[in-house]
């Protein structure tokens, strides 16, 4: 979970870099590019960017909030109500099957 809370801040900061960075202000910075199609590289750019992090995101916190929600039924209801008085755990075997099969 821990994980995922980092994630978020490093995939903005690269969603920024190539989406905003690369794709709006690098157009914009050579001067003979005329100022509209600088505008409309922006316009482009942002509405990319917005999209693209809004489903990223939405993504990573309906992971987190599944992972959360395991977590708790795992960990919390899990514990307690189990009681380790059942019978030893024998893993499946044929060889056992048939030796107690021959006996």
């Amino acid at each position: 979970l821990w994980a995922l809370s980092l994630a978020h801040n490093q995939l903005s900061v690269v969603f920024w870099t190539k989406v905003m960075v690369d794709m709006g202000l690098t157009p914009c910075a050579d001067p003979d590019t005329p100022r509209l199609v600088c505008y409309a590289a922006l316009i482009l750019a942002s509405a990319v960017w917005f999209a693209m992090t809004v489903v990223v995101l939405m993504c990573m916190e309906s992971l987190s909030a599944f992972l959360h929600a395991l977590r708790l039924h795992w960990v919390e209801f899990q514990n307690k109500f189990y009681k380790g008085d059942g019978r030893p755990f024998r893993p499946f075997s044929f060889e056992a099957i048939l030796a107690e099969a021959d006996a």
